[in-house]
């Protein structure tokens, strides 16, 4: 029973005194870079750029796509679309 009681305080004292592992913020990797959760980025992926935030995801940090074009991107071309010329004033058949 003496030796219970002798182990509790030495116990005690190396649990408090053993260093607690410092634990890294989360962080996601795009373009060779880091950026914090909440940040955003250009990813480009299969040659298509859109814009991304970093978020949490079952305690993983992930890409989230927000939009289809980065900023500053110059706009996508539409397809030219065949139209029908505007009516003029009716002639006499």
């Amino acid at each position: 029973m003496a030796i219970r009681f002798l182990f509790r305080p030495v116990g005690l004292a190396l649990a408090l005194a053993a260093p607690t592992p410092s634990l890294a913020a989360p962080a996601c990797l795009a373009n060779g870079k880091s950026f914090n959760v909440g940040q955003t980025a250009c990813l480009t992926l299969d040659g298509e750029s859109h814009l991304a935030r970093c978020e949490m995801v079952l305690n993983n940090t992930s890409w989230t796509k927000i939009k289809d074009e980065c900023p500053g991107d110059a706009p996508k071309p539409h397809p030219t679309s065949i139209s029908t010329p505007a009516p003029t004033e009716p002639t006499d058949n």
